[in-house]
């Protein structure tokens, strides 16, 4: 049943930060991999850009356009890493949260709005 145990992904993170971008991501409601364990995690990683994502300002992600816009979450990215919180969301983001993950995944690979490298970050607290 060795087999069947939880590992850390942690090296193949690692590993993935020295070749490619890299988003993690997860929703506000997740009580089995919360948000503080993830971070936590993080703040171990062996990578090179670990001190400037950690320095990295937060920024509040919103949906939508015009007066029909939403808080999503909020993005913390830096060099080959983003962190991405879901506001409305629990384990399963995609099926709790559909509209933003969609926005999220399309940002992210186009590098365009809260996920472009020219971004305004919020400074201060992310609302609750």
């Amino acid at each position: 049943m060795h087999e069947d145990i939880m590992k850390s992904v942690k090296p193949e993170v690692e590993a993935l930060l020295r070749q490619t971008r890299v988003l993690l991501y997860q929703g506000i409601r997740d009580l089995r991999d919360g948000v503080v364990s993830q971070e936590a995690w993080m703040k171990g990683l062996s990578w090179g850009g670990l001190r400037a994502f950690l320095d990295a300002d937060r920024a509040v992600w919103r949906t939508g356009s015009g007066e029909e816009q939403e808080l999503a979450g909020y993005v913390q990215q830096s060099g080959a890493l983003t962190h991405v919180v879901v506001y409305g969301a629990g384990h399963l983001v995609p099926a709790d949260n559909g509209r933003a993950t969609q926005e999220m995944i399309e940002g992210w690979v186009t590098q365009t709005g809260v996920f472009g490298g020219n971004r305004v970050a919020s400074r201060g607290p992310v609302p609750a």
